[in-house]
This record gives C-alpha cells, sequence and structure tokens, in this order.
C-alpha cells in the first residue's frame, strides 16, 4: 500500500471509530451507566477471561496447521507470534499485527516472510467462509422466530420492530456482500493452484510497466500464495481446519455468555451469536486501534433488539471490550518478554515488514 493511501485508509478509520464512538454515548445517562457497572457481578469475568484465553490456543494450532505445507514449526513459535501479532493488531493502525507476526515467526523459524504471509490470507478466508456460513444458519434461526418473540414487551427499547428487521436486512446485505468477496478470493486462488504458469504469465504482462526488481517481487510473492495454499489439497486438514474455523466463533460466543450472566443478559444463545456476528463485521471495517468505538457500538446496536437496556448495553460492551483488549495485550506483552523485544522494537518492524512482503 502506497503512503498516501496508507495515510487515507487510517484517517478514515480514526473519523470512523470517532463517529461510532459518539453514537455510542450521545444518549447515555451517566449515573444509569455507572450504576449498571456497579450492580455488576465480576465472579464471570475471569470465566469469560479464560474462554478468550483459549481462543488463541485454537488461532495457534489453526495457524501452525496452515504452516505445515511450507514446513512444520514450533506451536509456542507459531502462538507466540500470533499473540504478539494480536497485541500490535489491537495498539497500531491499519492491522499492523498482521504482518507484524508473520516476520516474527519467520524470523524465529528461519522461513521466508511472504510464504508465512500467504498461510495469513488463508487463515483470513477460513474466518470469512465460517462466518458467512454461521450467520446463515444465525439468521435463518433468529428471522423464523423473530427476535420480538422473545421479548414481546416493547416498552423497554426506543426501536421499532421495523428497526429491528431494518438492522436483520442490512446485516444480510453484508454477509452477501462478503460472501461475493469470498467468492472471487476462492476462484482466484483456485485459478492461481490449477495456472500457476499462466497467472505468473498473465502477471508479468499486466505489469510490464514496472521496475525489473518490483515485477521480481511481485512474482515471488504470487509463488509464495500458491505454495501457502498446499494444505487445502489434504482433506483431513480441511475438515481440521473447517473445525476449528468454526470452533472459534462458538467459543467467542461463549466467552459472551458468560459474560452476560453478569449483567442479567438473558438472549437466546442465537441471540448473542447474532451480537459476535455483528461485532465481527464491525471490526473488519477501517478504524482506530483497539477497534474503539466501532465494537462499543455494534454490540449495542445489536443488543437493543433484543430489547436490553441500553445502560446494560452499554455496560455489557465496556467490559466484553475490555476483556478482549486486556487478554491480547497481557499475551503478547508476555511472549514479548519471553523473546526478549520491545514495543517500540515491533513497531519498527512495521517498516521492515512492509518491504518484506511488498
Amino acid at each position: 500500500m502506497i503512503p498516501n493511501s496508507r495515510a487515507i485508509w487510517i484517517l478514515f478509520g480514526l473519523f470512523l471509530s470517532g463517529l461510532c464512538l459518539w453514537l455510542f454515548l450521545r444518549d447515555t445517562n451517566w449515573e444509569e451507566l455507572s450504576l449498571a457497572l456497579r450492580k455488576a457481578d465480576y465472579v464471570y469475568v475471569l470465566p469469560a477471561v479464560l474462554v478468550t484465553f483459549l481462543t488463541y490456543l485454537v488461532r495457534g494450532i489453526r495457524w501452525e496447521l496452515l504452516i505445515l505445507p511450507i514446513k512444520k514449526v514450533s506451536f509456542m513459535n507459531a502462538f507466540s507470534a500470533i499473540s504478539i501479532g494480536f497485541m500490535a493488531n489491537h495498539l497500531l493502525p491499519a492491522r499492523a499485527g498482521e504482518i507484524i507476526r508473520c516476520v516474527v515467526l519467520s524470523k524465529k523459524e528461519d522461513m521466508r516472510t511472504t510464504g508465512v504471509f500467504a498461510t495469513v490470507v488463508m487463515e483470513r478466508l477460513l474466518d470469512s467462509v465460517s462466518l458467512i456460513i454461521f450467520a446463515t444458519v444465525v439468521l435463518a434461526a433468529l428471522t423464523h422466530h423473530g427476535p420480538g418473540q422473545f421479548y414481546p414487551d416493547t416498552s423497554t427499547t426506543s426501536n421499532p420492530a421495523g428497526g429491528d428487521m431494518l438492522l436483520f436486512n442490512q446485516l444480510k446485505r453484508g454477509i452477501v456482500i462478503l460472501g461475493g468477496v469470498c467468492l472471487v478470493t476462492v476462484v482466484i486462488l483456485i485459478f492461481l493452484d490449477v495456472y500457476k504458469e499462466k497467472a505468473v504469465g498473465l502477471v508479468d504482462r499486466l505489469f510490464f510497466f514496472l521496475p525489473h526488481a518490483v515485477k521480481d517481487r511481485l512474482l515471488h510473492l504470487l509463488e509464495s500464495f500458491v505454495q501457502g495454499m498446499k494444505v487445502l489439497k489434504n482433506i483431513r486438514q480441511v475438515l481440521w481446519l473447517s473445525f476449528l474455523s468454526f470452533g472459534l466463533w462458538i467459543l467467542f460466543v461463549v466467552a459472551m455468555v458468560i459474560l452476560g450472566y453478569s449483567f442479567e443478559i438473558e438472549i437466546p444463545f442465537a441471540g448473542m451469536c447474532f451480537v459476535c456476528i455483528c461485532i465481527s463485521l464491525a471490526v473488519a471495517l477501517p478504524q482506530a486501534p483497539a477497534y474503539i468505538g466501532v465494537f462499543h457500538f455494534a454490540v449495542q446496536k445489536s443488543l437493543e433488539i433484543f430489547h436490553v437496556a441500553l445502560p446494560v448495553a452499554q455496560s455489557f460492551a465496556i467490559v466484553l471490550w475490555a476483556i478482549s483488549i486486556f487478554t491480547s495485550v497481557a499475551l503478547g506483552t508476555f511472549f514479548l518478554w519471553k523473546e526478549g523485544l520491545s514495543f517500540s522494537q515491533i513497531v519498527k518492524v512495521q517498516g521492515v515488514s512492509d518491504k518484506n512482503i511488498g
């Protein structure tokens, strides 16, 4: 990404986060919010943190499996790199952690960064495909019953039933768009795999105007992506990867359900799945570090359709966000210490990694 477009991306993310934070706070009754936070039973926070920690273990296992066709790496090295990367994602702009974890692992395992980066792309594709299937099942369940049927008393919410359906329809459109992007990506990846030589020749002709060194780097990146796709040729590994990917979504929801007990939020399991889907789509947008504002607003609006009172929805969003950030930063900080690195060093890695990947 060229510097100007990167700056625009960051500025747009800051604007979007600021807008969502304002929307999240604009109707806040600070006394009621304070009361909701004080009344919460925080005994459930620790189990929610433990389940959130478990999601990082599952991510480490999945990433180790994705890298296997390139090289058999140590699980601890993969877990360390992914923990540092997710911490960087939360604290640095423009998803810098995705590249940082590739550089950290490639140095630990003496691998090419481009090859490792290809597995991150495959990881994101798995997340997207599993989210589409997960969301389709959840939306089918909720639209069949209708969220209002779970809580027929609408006096506790300012949103009419039409607002509920509007949010559902918007979410469906988001899923369709995501599905289209995934389909195009899968077709491109299949083409790259089946017609590798033709793809390389096509890229060579399309980018004839680039300097020779830049074009060679682009072709090398293309070959690394093809190598990273080898894991998909093993049916057993594909099934195991799919199981882990769906397991991640279930674990996210379980952590949210557990935390919901702290605030006496009693909505169906499918309802909490819906909240998880809204968060996942929201955090995919460009935004400020730590998902500030966007995360909170997504939780608040998705809980509204289940008639969760505004102060409770806001307090739940704040604590859920704090758990997510705390777990990520705690794990990342521990592995930075273990690897003998500092945060300033991984910030410098970001600049180096852009050169390695691009």
